[in-house]
């Protein structure tokens, strides 16, 4: 299976010098990963939330400790370039939020008639779970599925693969929350502003910045209410 994957990444980038070799060879592993993942959460529904931290620490252990494709000085770096990091940020952000928006929309509109397959995460009614929810959802979540899904999936070389591991990439980032047709395009659209921005300026650090505000943004609301209500219980 994993050499069927290798394959079909080797096809679409078509040919290539020894360092983009290199390069391919790191997905290898964290897409035969997903596709363990993918298969995971068919087979045990109930369990997701456990196959879902495990495959995102995995992702971010992969990428940040073994390969180093993030670095926090350079973050730190970019924190003094408004009009080059800030502003991008802030754009990507509020895209992020429409697409939220326009997910939720095809959603509603189109659900009924068309299967989501979408994945759903159960957390436990306790504190624990909720801080590692919290956790995974706005810090692990986002920072490894940036370094994965834009950093090493798409590639620059020339504007044809570039389409291509695109299509990928968002295809890819949508099958980890849903297996049906409609869900992986609603997931998809959600991937489009952090793509789109990861393009534009091929700076991986504004895309996990504005991914890591938007689910703070997205998730913090349920995580204090529900620590509140476990509490006061």
């Amino acid at each position: 299976m994993i050499d069927l994957v290798k394959t079909y990444i080797y096809n679409m980038s078509g040919f290539f010098d020894c360092s983009k070799e290199f390069a391919l060879k790191r997905i290898y592993i964290p897409v035969a990963w997903e596709l363990v993942f993918v298969i995971a959460t068919i087979i045990w529904p109930k369990q997701a939330f456990h196959l879902f931290f495990g495959f995102y620490f995995g992702l971010l252990t992969y990428f940040y400790f073994i390969y180093k494709q993030f670095s926090f000085r350079k973050l730190y770096k970019n924190f003094g370039r408004v009009t080059g990091f800030w502003i991008p940020v802030a754009a990507t952000f509020i895209g992020l939020i429409l697409a939220s928006k326009l997910r939720m929309l095809l959603s509603s509109q189109f659900s009924f008639n068309i299967d989501e397959g979408a994945v759903s995460i159960i957390v436990h009614n306790d504190i624990v779970p909720t801080f590692f929810y919290a956790l995974m959802m706005i810090i692990i979540k986002p920072v490894s599925e940036e370094l994965f899904f834009r950093k090493a999936l798409i590639r620059f070389d020339n504007k044809k693969q570039t389409i291509c591991f695109t299509i990928i990439s968002l295809i890819l980032c949508a099958l980890t929350r849903a297996h049906g047709p409609l869900g992986i395009l609603e997931w998809a659209v959600m991937a489009l502003p952090v793509t789109i921005a990861y393009i534009a300026t091929k700076n991986i650090y504004i895309s996990v910045m504005a991914h890591v505000l938007f689910e703070f943004y997205d998730n913090i609301y349920e995580v204090v209410y529900t620590v509140g209500r476990i509490l006061n219980r």
